[in-house]
């Protein structure tokens, strides 16, 4: 083999691999970046996973621990809500975890999320061990003005607030 068959060859390999990288991050918010650009997002998109992954590992340790309190002691414990941020651009969580009897509305749940300007894109809800986990993905709502696109800006605190008011109603 020839120098230049082995370089073509490793460059496909790495086109390859480049490919399958890129096709695990969310899309880039320009038409088209340069590789070392898509890296960077890659490095930054890895660390926001991990962190978030950190923080719901944490989470669901306290919750563990809280089911095992609840077992113990029957004592109504308050519902836990929390909102993280899982996109650079426009996606958000949000995790809600209250006792069995309480009764979500969830109609009323997604009004409120849209209402403040996101879109519902996969909602879950688990019951088990006397705990309701509803667990809701949304995106910011996006705006097409003059075939122009405008990502609506979320106010977290605001959503979670409202949703806090819903819940303990």
């Amino acid at each position: 083999m020839n120098r230049n068959l082995i370089e073509r060859e490793r460059r496909s390999n790495m086109r390859h691999l480049f490919s399958r990288l890129f096709s695990l991050l969310p899309p880039p918010t320009t038409r088209r970046s340069a590789i070392p650009d898509r890296l960077e997002q890659a490095t930054v998109y890895i660390n926001q996973i991990r962190t978030r992954l950190e923080g719901l590992n944490q989470r669901r340790l306290q919750l563990e621990e809280g089911n095992i309190g609840t077992s113990r002691r029957r004592t109504m414990m308050s519902p836990v809500i929390n909102i993280s941020e899982y996109s650079h651009v426009s996606g958000m969580e949000i995790n809600l975890s209250a006792e069995s009897e309480l009764n979500l509305s969830l109609n009323e749940i997604i009004r409120i999320i849209q209402e403040e300007g996101a879109e519902v894109l996969t909602l879950t809800y688990r019951n088990g061990s006397n705990r309701n986990i509803l667990t809701i993905h949304c995106e910011a709502a996006i705006t097409y003005i003059n075939g122009i696109s405008y990502i609506n800006g979320i106010d977290r605190s605001r959503l979670l607030q409202r949703l806090r008011i819903v819940i303990e109603e």
